[in-house]
C-alpha cells in the first residue's frame, strides 16, 4: 500500500512538472537572488558605458581652425561697424540706418548659426556663442538708440503749448574718436543733462533712456566675457593642437 501511494505521489509530481514545463524545455534550477542583483548591476553599468561611448565625438585641429577662420570674417565686419558705422549713425541720429544696421547684425548671427559644428572643438563653439551675445548687444543698441531719437523727435512734434522743445543731444569733441561704447556714453551723458521733467513730453523719454543704458552695460559685459574667454582659449588650443597659429587675428582676437 505504501509503495502504491509513493508511486502515485511521484506520478502526481511528474504530472505537475510536465504541465508547467513542456517536455522539450530544460530543467530549471533555482537561481541565487544575490547573483541576479549582481548581474543586473553589471548589465546596467555596461549599458551606461556603451551609451556614453557609443558615438564619441572626435575634434580636429583643421576643422576647428577653419571654423574659427569663418567666424573671424564676421568679426571683421562687426569690428568695422563698432569703430565707424554705428558711432557715425548715433552721432547723426540716423533712425533709418540704425534700424537697418540692427537687422544686418541679426543676419551676421544667422550666418554663424549656419556654420557646421562637425569636428569642431566644443570650446571653439562656446567662443562663437559668446560672440553671438556681443552681436545681440550691438543690435539692441542700434534699435533702442533709434527708438530714443524717434521719441525725442515725436515729443517735440507733440508740443503745442508754450515752452522750449527738448534740446539737441550734444557730443563732446573727443567722442568722435571713440567706438560704439564711447559714443553711447557721450549720448547718455548729454541726455542725462537734459531737464526732461520741465519739458512737455520729456517724461516719456525716461523708459527708453534707461533701456539704452541697460543695453550699454550688456554690451560692455559681453565684450569683457568674450575677451577673457578668448585669452584662455588661445592658450588651450595651442596645447591641444600644436603646429597651428591660434594667435592669428583672423582666428582669435
Amino acid at each position: 500500500m505504501s509503495s502504491k501511494r509513493d508511486l502515485s505521489g511521484a506520478a502526481g509530481a511528474r504530472s505537475h512538472d510536465s504541465a508547467s514545463n513542456p517536455p522539450w524545455a530544460p530543467a530549471l534550477r533555482p537561481v541565487n537572488s544575490r547573483i541576479v542583483v549582481l548581474l543586473a548591476g553589471a548589465l546596467m553599468a555596461a549599458s551606461g558605458c556603451s551609451h556614453h561611448q557609443e558615438a564619441p565625438r572626435v575634434f580636429g585641429a583643421k576643422q576647428t581652425y577653419d571654423y574659427l577662420q569663418k567666424v573671424g570674417l564676421v568679426r571683421v565686419l562687426i569690428n568695422a561697424g563698432n569703430k565707424d558705422r554705428i558711432p557715425a549713425m548715433i552721432r547723426g541720429e540716423d533712425i533709418t540706418k540704425l534700424g537697418a544696421e540692427g537687422v544686418k547684425i541679426g543676419e551676421y548671427k544667422h550666418t554663424l548659426s549656419a556654420l557646421s559644428p562637425e569636428g569642431v572643438d566644443t570650446d571653439a563653439l562656446k567662443f562663437t556663442r559668446n560672440f553671438e551675445a556681443i552681436l545681440d548687444s550691438y543690435a539692441t543698441v542700434c534699435f533702442d538708440s533709434a527708438e530714443l531719437f524717434r521719441e525725442i523727435k515725436e515729443s517735440n512734434a507733440r508740443q503745442t503749448g508754450p515752452g522750449a522743445p527738448l534740446p539737441p543731444i550734444r557730443y563732446a569733441l573727443e567722442s568722435a574718436q571713440t567706438d560704439t561704447l564711447g559714443t553711447v556714453d557721450a549720448m547718455l551723458d548729454s541726455v542725462g543733462r537734459m531737464d526732461t521733467t520741465a519739458k512737455p513730453g520729456g517724461v516719456f523719454l525716461q523708459p527708453i533712456v534707461d533701456k539704452v543704458r541697460d543695453d550699454r552695460e550688456g554690451l560692455a559685459s559681453a565684450k569683457v566675457a568674450h575677451h577673457d574667454f578668448s585669452e584662455k582659449l588661445k592658450e588651450e588650443l595651442k596645447e591641444r593642437y600644436p603646429g597651428l597659429d591660434w594667435s592669428a587675428k583672423e582666428i582669435l582676437p
